[in-house]
């Protein structure tokens, strides 16, 4: 990533992850949708909560505050997930979604982020809300390092291979 700051002026996907406001802007959003019947094989990473098709595509969920390091994996119940949304990555490549605790808002943000409160290398800064409340504004595109992206589409793959196996098999 180049030396220069993290903004670009425009709205923001403003989120709960616990018990924080965290901030993502809205290019990096296709759509937030409900959690859906989740695929998780064994051998799964721990932040994976499994894979869900969208269409064509195979889809991995990600808990992110477990990936963030936010609060520690455990096996969840389905209906500890049911009615958390999933944040739904709009970026190329590995198509990921995001398991948040609650969307909150969507708004503009003209003023770049002020500077404080950044814990992780995730955070670019943090937005003011009003009211004394922030959010901690997140890049998207370090979220998931090269070698998780890696991980993820290899296991992506696999699925995929395996389901070809069986296809035709219905009719």
């Amino acid at each position: 990533m180049s030396g220069e700051p993290f903004f670009v002026p425009g709205a923001v996907v403003i989120f709960r992850l616990a018990d924080v406001h965290y901030a993502l802007p809205v290019p990096a959003v296709r759509e937030c949708v409900p959690m859906p019947a989740l695929f998780r094989p064994a051998g799964t990473p721990a932040p994976v909560l499994g894979y869900f098709r969208l269409g064509d595509e195979r889809v991995t969920a990600i808990d992110l505050a477990v990936l963030l390091g936010l609060r520690p994996w455990r096996a969840q119940a389905e209906t500890e997930t049911l009615y958390r949304p999933l944040l739904l990555g709009a970026g190329d490549g590995v198509r990921v979604a995001y398991m948040v605790d609650g969307v909150l808002d969507v708004r503009h943000v003209a003023a770049p982020p002020c500077e404080g409160g950044t814990a992780g290398d995730w955070l670019v800064g943090e937005l003011d809300l009003g009211g004394g409340c922030v959010a901690q504004l997140m890049d998207p595109d370090r979220l998931l390092m090269t070698r998780e992206r890696q991980r993820i589409d290899h296991l992506v793959s696999a699925l995929q291979e395996r389901d070809a196996l069986w296809e035709g098999m219905d009719a």
